[in-house]
Parts: C-alpha cells; structure tokens; sequence
C-alpha cells in the first residue's frame, strides 16, 4: 500500500487506530460488566467518534502553529513557508470527516433492533 504524506500527517493512522480501539474496547468492557454485551455497536461507535475528536485536535494543533517568515534579500519581499502536515494531500484535520461519518455505521444496527 503506497502512503504519501507531508510533515507529521502519518499520525493519522496511529491517533485515529489507537484511540478508536482503546475508547471501544473500554467502553466494551464497561458494557458487559453492566450486562448488556449486545449492545457492543455502541461502544464501536463512540470509540470511532473519540478517534475523530482526538484526531481533529492533533490536526489542529499541529496545523496550527504560525508559519515562519523570510524575507528575499534581493527584492525584500516577505515570505511565508507554511508547514502543513498531511495525508493523501488532505490536511489532517480534515480526515476527522470521513471517521465520524464511519461512526454512524454501527448505530444503523439499533435499527433492527
């Protein structure tokens, strides 16, 4: 799998991995020990909606930072060198989007419910 990525937009994948897989299986856990392990989609979908927060925060902090400022010696005109961190040429906020419309998914089960 080819992955192309800019300053620390790679961090997508692990911050997003990492806490929708930590926050669901605490919340997993927490929903057998109330008795209630059919209801196991919930805790798959909050995980993914703490994966989309906790990812749009990173993404925001570390887009977030001012860009560093030059000046051209020899016309004397100001430049700004931005340092943007992203990936697949989508700033990482931004990918927040799609893994809180992925959240959605498991609550379709409460459906047949």
């Amino acid at each position: 799998m080819l992955l192309i990525w800019s300053g620390w937009g790679i961090l997508v994948l692990p911050v997003v991995m990492g806490t929708a897989i930590a926050v669901g299986a605490l919340g997993g856990l927490a929903l057998r020990a109330l008795n209630h392990p059919e209801l196991t989609f919930l805790a798959v979908s909050l995980g993914l909606f703490a994966a989309a927060a906790a990812n749009w925060l990173v993404g925001r902090r570390l887009n977030g930072t001012p860009p560093r400022e030059l000046i051209d010696p020899t016309t004397n005109q100001r430049v700004l060198l931005h340092r943007l961190h992203r990936l697949f040429w989508i700033r990482m906020e931004y990918w927040s989007l799609p893994v809180a419309l992925a959240a959605f998914a498991p609550l379709l089960a409460l459906r047949n419910l």
